[in-house]
């Protein structure tokens, strides 16, 4: 009563085609997947970017707003080149040394 039916060749191979089939769909779709993320992790990262690059623009006007102020405080001061008073002296000696270490 009990009829078996028997695997032929073709069988077994078009049932091991339509599996890689499958699973190379899959790993199309995982792939794709998994781009779409990475290319969200790159935009991402883009505007990361571009806010450390504004940040940095502000930093370094910040920076020469302070040595232009600086240097403006020993050109209004009552001494002159060569015979300069402590506090210019140690406003031009920061400014030489932090000039210094920028390059």
């Amino acid at each position: 009563m009990n009829k078996l039916a028997k695997c032929c060749p073709e069988a077994v191979w078009e049932k091991r085609l339509r599996g890689n089939l499958a699973a190379i769909a899959e790993i199309r779709t995982d792939s794709l997947n998994d781009l779409e993320i990475m290319g969200a992790d790159f935009r991402h990262l883009g505007v990361v970017v571009a806010s450390v690059e504004r940040n940095y623009q502000a930093l370094l006007e910040q920076n020469q707003q302070m040595r232009d102020l600086l240097i403006g405080m020993v050109d209004e001061c009552y001494c002159w080149q060569g015979n300069r008073c402590d506090r210019c002296a140690r406003i031009l000696q920061v400014l030489a040394d932090s000039n210094c270490r920028s390059f």
